[in-house]
């Protein structure tokens, strides 16, 4: 619809919603009567300060939210007749799109690839694990330091029936599958919203499931990571519980990935496709890979920026902690689907990421990192990366960072391939902010240290 079509359609709706993502990712909203909604909201937007976003130091933090016409859908969970936009974010005088904005940053990278000719456009369908719980508390204090986790999926102390252990979940039909119904709710809300949903089932551990997207645009599929968690976190809170997509909420329990299947088209033709490759995969494919698992390291600051992140990736738990890929194997960082008959769909699977990043950096930052393999020509096997099917991967292969302390480590050595759509400063203050965080956590006294030491 255009501008006019859409002022009108607006008329029937009570309040317009506009939508903004934080700088973790995290949709923040303000919403107008819809009376008051003009042309000008959509020309000129609305002003906010985008320091409480944690993009700018409040010295110069004024931003201006506008509307993204093709973004309008019926919000979900408004007792009021209310339609929702997703925004761009522009600096105050509007003269250009603010650069750290992560809408802005991933159109930076797709423009990047186009403007190199390599590609069209980058193909995902991140794969969205979660937790349901009946209750989560938590405290932090000179009392106490503590998380309590309750769900009926997991029984302590004594084992209550029907039950799922810690790692017999996956695909697990009701009653051992609890919140089925509540998984349909969210798909259908999802559905309707316009979002294109392959599947959900239970996932491997208890009180853990999944959504998966179809094939989409990345800049889509970044849109809709978001507003797929608003969806499961207020359909969970409608029906009294608490979701989670912290990667690892519970100790001997399968954590929570982000897994992101990806492919490069030009046009309609899907360049990672070659018959005659390794594992059907184009040399294009191959140094793609390469470029992912060169600057793993270093994009574990941005795709796993969490010390949560870190808790998952660990051995034993499916979780990749070594730059490696393979056919099938999901103990790599990179998988190849070997289900994948289709040339059409030929994909690679980046199994690292989890859902604590911000979506739309994630993307434009795999996709630099594997571009930049493409630009070198590099080889995955050359670069001893693999492939290593099986659980054996020689000695010499070097583990992926196992803290965010190693990851931002990493980044700051190795972050040109991010410029040419994360700025610089960007950069800076991201390594800042996250070493921050970094550091309030290893002040904190931990339950294990009582364990260890509290009786030497």
């Amino acid at each position: 619809m255009n501008l006019q079509e859409v002022l009108k359609k607006v008329k029937e709706y009570e309040y317009v919603d506009m939508k903004i993502y934080d700088v973790n990712g995290t949709l923040r909203h303000v919403s107008l009567p819809s009376a008051n909604v003009t042309e000008d909201t959509f020309k000129k937007g609305v002003g906010f300060d985008a320091s409480n976003f944690g993009y700018a130091h409040t010295s110069f933090s004024d931003m201006v939210a506008i509307p993204d016409l093709d973004t309008m859908f019926d919000e979900p969970f408004a007792d009021e007749e209310t339609v929702s936009f997703i925004c761009d974010v522009w600096l105050p005088d509007r003269s250009k799109p603010f650069s750290w904005y992560p809408r802005n940053v991933l159109n930076k990278a797709l423009e990047y690839v186009q403007e190199i000719g390599i590609a069209t456009n980058m193909i995902v369908a991140p794969e969205m694990e979660f937790n349901l719980f009946d209750s989560v508390t938590h405290e932090i204090s000179p009392r106490s330091v503590s998380f309590n986790v309750e769900s009926e999926e997991i029984s302590w102390p004594l084992a209550q029936e029907p039950m799922i252990g810690a790692d017999r979940g996956y695909h697990r039909t009701p009653p051992f599958d609890s919140k089925y119904d509540v998984r349909n709710d969210m798909v259908s809300i999802l559905t309707d919203l316009g979002m294109n949903v392959k599947y959900h089932h239970h996932e491997v551990g208890a009180s853990q499931y999944e959504i998966e997207f179809n094939l989409s645009g990345v800049k889509l599929a970044a849109d809709w990571i978001p507003i797929l968690k608003y969806v499961v976190r207020n359909v969970a809170n409608d029906n009294g519980f608490v979701a989670s997509f912290l990667p690892k909420p519970m100790e001997g329990y399968a954590g929570n990935g982000m897994h992101v299947h990806q492919m490069l088209v030009n046009g309609k033709r899907n360049i990672f496709d070659d018959p005659a490759g390794l594992y059907s995969l184009s040399d294009v494919a191959l140094s793609y890979i390469a470029g992912i698992l060169k600057h793993a390291p270093a994009l574990l600051a941005i795709t796993n920026p969490s010390t949560n992140s870190y808790r998952r990736l660990v051995p034993g738990f499916e979780a990749p902690t070594k730059p490696i890929f393979a056919l099938g194997n999901r103990n790599a960082a990179i998988r190849i689907p070997a289900y994948v008959a289709s040339k059409d769909v030929r994909r690679i699977e980046f199994r690292t990421p989890d859902a604590t990043s911000n979506s739309h950096f994630t993307m434009a930052a795999m996709l630099l990192a594997g571009v930049d393999g493409i630009k070198r020509k590099l080889d995955p096997t050359k670069e001893g990366f693999g492939p290593f099917e099986g659980d054996e991967v020689p000695a010499d292969v070097k583990d992926l960072p196992a803290s965010l302390n190693e990851a931002l480590d990493e980044l700051e050595k190795d972050h040109d391939f991010l410029l040419p759509a994360f700025d610089e400063d960007f950069l800076l203050m991201w390594i800042e902010k996250k070493r921050r965080e970094a550091s309030s956590i290893s002040r904190v006294p931990h339950p294990m240290e009582y364990e260890l030491y509290f009786g030497i």
